[in-house]
């Protein structure tokens, strides 16, 4: 009977029960294609994650599959920031000499080789960055009814200053809506049928609405993100492949300033699921040149177990 250790995480946050719920397989040679997606589907949660020798050691520590329960993703945010908080933990990436300080990395996607910058306090991973695959950022698109119709809100709440309707994607497309006031993005309501028809007719996995308001003083934006079949998620608490694409949509258009050539700020996520999440995000660029995107944030442990069958 073959059996599997995972490892579940909260990411994107420093308190359990709060952001992004993971499962991490941090030993998944011999597990197929298809039973890891079973897996994905048993565990239901947005990702799980199959950790796997590299392809070349010489370039990257381990390959990660990324999992939703609909889909494997190319790429992910959360998956690749909770399973290398994990796998540090685990020891797979020692703590620089005196246990202070980063370790950079290299890991193996979908999308291909990406650094990963691991900071330790202590011994202990702390925080987790990854670098994303170079923002492409779409041009403004005229569709705010449908937009409105998508969520339930009127023409009128959708759009705010230096932040128009575009496709933005760091590997995965994803549809960036603003909306206008924080108390809109909460009162949003999905009308599945619109969503699933503006999904298709953009070609995108999923719609990240954002407002200027937060509930946070230190975010910059706050958000949401809506899926249908399409990656098998209604709601997503935290969603770093959108995160990083929407980040660099925010310098691209104005509505986050670089200093020296990088923008820093926190994107808020999941308040209404009852699971707040602060994504960190780095934008290397200025307006109308974003040309790298990175995303982060803290990890905790939650829980341990096998799965068997």
């Amino acid at each position: 009977m073959p059996t599997y250790s995972f490892i579940q995480c909260d990411v994107f946050t420093r308190q359990a029960f709060g952001g992004n719920p993971l499962a991490v397989f941090p030993e998944a040679e011999g597990i197929s294609d298809a039973t890891m997606q079973a897996i994905a589907r048993e565990m239901n949660l947005s990702e799980t994650v199959f950790v796997l020798p590299p392809t070349d050691p010489a370039q990257a520590l381990r390959r990660l599959r990324i999992y939703t329960p609909g889909t494997e993703l190319p790429m992910a945010g959360h998956p690749v920031v909770g399973t290398w908080n994990v796998l540090a933990r685990l020891g797979v990436v020692s703590p620089p000499e005196g246990g202070d300080g980063v370790v950079t990395i290299h890991q193996e996607l979908k999308v291909g080789i990406l650094p990963v910058a691991i900071e330790f306090s202590g011994g202990e991973p702390v925080k987790v960055v990854m670098t994303q695959p170079p923002p492409q950022i779409g041009e403004p698109l005229e569709i705010t009814d449908a937009v409105a119709r998508a969520l339930s809100l009127s023409p009128e709440e959708i759009g705010f200053d230096q932040f128009p309707i575009v496709i933005a994607s760091t590997a995965v497309p994803f549809l960036m809506a603003p909306v206008r006031a924080r108390e809109a993005l909460s009162r949003i309501v999905i009308n599945s049928s619109a969503l699933s028809e503006l999904i298709q007719q953009t070609g995108v996995s999923g719609v990240y609405a954002v407002s200027p308001e937060t509930h946070s003083p230190a975010a910059l934006v706050s958000s949401r993100m809506f899926s249908d079949a399409t990656l098998g998620i209604g709601e997503d608490p935290a969603t770093g492949s959108a995160a990083g694409p929407l980040a660099a949509t925010l310098v691209h258009f104005g509505a986050a300033q670089p200093v020296n050539g990088v923008a820093r700020f926190v994107i808020e996520q999941g308040v209404d699921m009852g699971r707040t999440s602060y994504i960190e995000a780095e934008v290397e660029g200025e307006r109308g040149a974003a040309r790298l995107a990175r995303i982060g944030g803290a990890t905790v442990t939650v829980a341990k177990g096998e799965i068997f069958w």
